[in-house]
C-alpha cells in the first residue's frame, strides 16, 4: 500500500517502549506486546465481557491485562497502542457495535492512553485493520486496489483504493452487512428488511450465523452451518447455492464499483467450507468485466490483532516487523 510504510527491515527501531496491538472481540479480547528491540512476540487472551463486566470495568481489565503483557519484557513503558473493535470507530467514539456493550458511550482513546501511560493511542474498525494487515505481511502485499472479506460468525469487508484504505465520509465504508439482501422485491419496499428496523440484512442473508439458523430450520437442532455444505439433501442444496449465488452477485457488484485486482476471503466460514471459495470465483468471474483474482487470506482468524500491530508501528515510526512471528499461541485466559 503506497500511503503504509513498507515493511523493511533496514528500518531503524524505536530505541524504547513496547508496541501494543489489541482487539477487542463480542467475545474475546486478544492483546499483542512486540518489542522491537529483542523482536520477540508475547500475546494475550481473555474473555471481553466476563462475569457480565460492561463498559469501564471490561475496558480495565483488557487494560490490566495489555500491562501484564508488557511486563513480560521487564518494562513499564508503552510507545504506542492501536486497539480495534466491530462497529464505526468515528472520531474517538465507537458507534453501531452491539456486540460490545457499554463500549459506545466511552472516550476510549483518553481511557486507554491513560491506563497504559500514553499518547499514541489508534482506534480502528477491526477488518479495516485486517485488511491492513493483509496490506502488509499477507494475501495483498502490493495490491493497490483490492477488496478484504471476512466471512466468519458475522460479515464484513474492507476496500483499498490507489493504495489507500476507504473509510468513507462517517467511517462506515464497506459495512456490507448492512446492504440490502438481493433477492427483495422491488414492488414492496415495505416490506424490505433495513437498518432502520435494527436489521442488518445481507449479514442475515449470508454469515456464519444465518447459515447455522438455515441449517437448524432445514437439517434439525444441533446442525451447524458447515453441516449444509455436506448436506446431500437436493433441496438444502439448492437454497445453499441460492444463498452462495446471492452474495456472489453482491460482492460481484462491489467488484465492478471499484474495479479491484484481488479479493481475500478469510474468515472461518470460507476457510472450512472447501466448495465455497469455486463457487464463489465462478460466479464473480462471470459477472465483472475485469474479474480480479479471488484469494485465501493469509491471516485465517487473527488479522484484526496483526492489522492493529501495524497501525501501532507506525504511530511508532517502525516500519518492519517479522512476518514470521505474528501468531498467537494458547495463552493465558481471563
Amino acid at each position: 500500500m503506497t500511503h503504509e510504510p513498507l515493511n523493511n527491515p533496514g528500518a531503524a527501531a524505536p530505541t524504547q517502549g513496547v508496541l501494543l496491538a489489541i482487539d477487542v472481540g463480542g467475545t474475546k479480547t486478544q492483546i499483542a506486546c512486540y518489542d522491537p528491540v529483542s523482536q520477540h512476540l508475547r500475546t494475550r487472551r481473555l474473555t471481553t465481557h466476563a462475569d457480565g463486566a460492561r463498559g469501564v470495568p471490561a475496558l480495565e481489565r483488557i487494560i490490566a491485562a495489555a500491562r501484564t503483557c508488557v511486563a513480560d519484557f521487564g518494562s513499564s513503558k508503552v510507545a504506542s497502542v492501536a486497539a480495534v473493535f466491530p462497529g464505526v470507530v468515528r472520531g474517538r467514539s465507537l458507534l453501531m457495535a452491539p456486540n460490545t456493550p457499554g463500549f459506545e458511550d466511552l472516550d476510549l482513546p483518553s481511557l486507554l492512553g491513560e491506563g497504559l501511560g500514553t499518547q499514541a493511542v489508534l482506534l480502528d474498525n477491526d477488518v479495516k485493520a485486517g485488511a491492513l494487515a493483509e496490506a502488509r505481511w499477507g494475501a495483498l502485499v502490493g495490491i493497490d486496489n483490492a477488496i478484504y472479506l471476512n466471512l466468519g460468525t458475522g460479515l464484513a469487508a474492507a476496500a483499498i483504493a490507489n493504495g489507500r484504505l476507504i473509510r468513507g465520509q462517517n467511517g462506515a465504508a464497506m459495512e456490507i452487512g448492512y446492504m440490502l439482501e438481493p433477492f427483495i422485491d422491488p414492488m414492496y419496499p415495505e416490506l424490505w428488511r433495513t437498518h432502520a428496523q435494527g436489521a442488518a440484512p445481507l449479514e442475515e442473508f449470508f454469515s456464519g450465523a444465518a447459515l447455522t439458523r438455515l441449517a437448524t430450520e432445514m437439517l434439525g437442532q444441533g446442525h451447524r452451518a458447515l453441516d449444509l455444505f455436506t448436506s446431500r439433501d437436493l433441496t438444502v442444496r439448492q437454497v445453499l447455492e441460492r444463498r452462495i449465488a446471492g452474495m456472489a452477485v453482491q460482492v460481484s457488484n462491489l467488484a465492478v464499483a471499484l474495479d479491484v485486482e484481488r479479493i481475500a476471503i478469510g474468515g472461518g466460514l470460507f476457510h472450512q467450507a472447501s466448495t465455497l471459495a469455486p463457487a464463489l470465483k465462478q460466479l464473480i468471474g462471470q459477472a465483472v468485466p475485469f474479474p480480479p483474482e479471488i484469494v485465501a487470506a493469509h491471516f485465517t482468524h487473527d488479522a484484526p490483532l496483526w492489522g492493529a500491530l501495524s497501525m501501532a508501528m507506525d504511530a511508532a515510526g517502525l516500519s518492519f516487523i517479522p512476518g514470521d512471528i505474528l501468531c498467537v499461541p494458547d495463552s493465558p485466559q481471563g
